[in-house]
C-alpha cells in the first residue's frame, strides 16, 4: 500500500491576519512578564545613597566610663590602632585589614587629620569605626584639645565618635570626668602588642604579644601613628590569620562593648 500523504490545506486570508494579531499579543505579553519577573537594576545613584544611608553616624555610650575589655563569655577582640592617620603606615594597615576582611578601631590624632582626609573617610568607608585620640597627644589633654578632635573627625566623615583614648595610657579621674561630659567612653586595653615601646620592636615581639595575650574580650593595641612601625605591618598578617584560627572574631570596640550605633 503506498505511504499515506497528508495534504496541507491553503490558509485563507482572514486566518493569516487572525495569527499575526495572535502572535503580536502573545510578544507583548512575554515582554511584560519579563519586565516583570527582571526588573532593571536601580541607577548607581541610587546605590550609592542607600549605602550612605545605612553606615553609621555614631555611637552611643552606656555602662562604665573606663573600659579595658569586652565580655570574657564570647571569643570576640578587638584590634585597635592608635596615633593616626599617616601617610607611611595607615593605608597599609587598612590594605591588610580588607585582606583579611575584619574591622577594626582607629583612635585618630587630631592634628593629623588635616592633609589625610581621605585615610579618615577610607577608614569609615571601608566599615572600621573612629574614635578621639586628643588633638595634640599631650598627657591628660583638656577638654578643648579633646573635643577639637571630636569636631575635626565630624567635619571629615559626618561621623560622631563616642569613644577617647588618653595619649600614653595616662588617666585620672578628672579626664575620665571631662570625656564622659563630652558624652564618649574612655578605652584602655589589655594587651599591649608592645609596637611603640621602643623604636624598631621587631615583628616577632609583636606577633608573641599579642597571640599570648588576647583572650576572650580583650582589647588590642597597635599603632599606625607617628614612628618607626614596620613591625606592626610585618606581625599583622600573621596576627589575624592566628586569630583566624583560633577561633577569634575580630570586630570595633563598640561592638565589643555592645553599644548602639546611630544612623542618619
Amino acid at each position: 500500500m503506498p505511504p499515506t500523504r497528508i495534504r496541507s490545506k491553503p490558509v485563507r486570508s482572514a486566518s493569516l491576519k487572525s495569527l499575526v494579531a495572535v502572535a503580536a499579543v502573545s510578544l507583548a505579553l512575554a515582554a511584560t512578564v519579563g519586565a516583570l519577573s527582571d526588573p532593571q537594576p536601580a541607577p548607581a545613584s541610587q546605590s550609592s545613597v542607600a549605602a550612605a544611608l545605612a553606615a553609621p553616624t555614631g555611637c552611643v555610650p552606656k555602662g562604665a566610663r573606663f573600659r579595658e575589655n569586652g565580655w570574657r563569655g564570647r571569643r570576640r577582640v578587638a584590634l585597635t590602632f592608635d596615633g593616626g592617620p599617616t601617610s607611611q603606615y595607615t593605608a597599609k594597615v587598612l590594605s591588610k585589614l580588607r585582606a583579611a576582611k575584619v574591622h577594626a578601631t582607629f583612635f585618630i590624632r587630631g592634628q593629623f587629620i588635616k592633609g589625610h582626609t581621605r585615610l579618615v573617610r577610607r577608614e569609615l568607608a571601608e566599615g572600621h569605626e573612629l574614635a578621639n585620640h586628643s588633638y595634640s597627644h599631650p598627657h591628660f589633654p583638656g577638654s578643648y584639645d579633646i573635643s577639637r578632635t571630636t569636631a575635626l573627625i565630624r567635619k571629615a566623615t559626618g561621623f560622631r565618635t563616642c569613644l577617647f583614648r588618653a595619649p600614653y595610657g595616662s588617666v585620672d579621674s578628672a579626664l575620665l570626668g571631662r570625656v564622659r561630659h563630652q558624652h564618649m567612653l574612655t578605652i584602655g586595653w589589655d594587651v599591649d602588642s608592645w609596637d611603640s615601646l621602643y623604636d624598631n620592636v621587631s615583628s616577632s615581639t609583636v606577633y608573641g604579644r599579642v597571640v599570648r595575650g588576647v583572650r576572650p574580650g580583650s582589647i588590642i593595641l597597635m599603632h599606625d601613628g607617628e614612628g618607626p612601625h614596620q613591625g606592626t605591618l610585618q606581625a599583622l598578617g600573621p596576627i589575624l590569620r592566628n586569630l583566624k584560627r583560633r577561633h577569634f572574631q575580630v570586630v570595633p570596640v563598640s561592638r565589643l562593648l555592645g553599644l548602639r550605633s546611630t544612623y542618619r
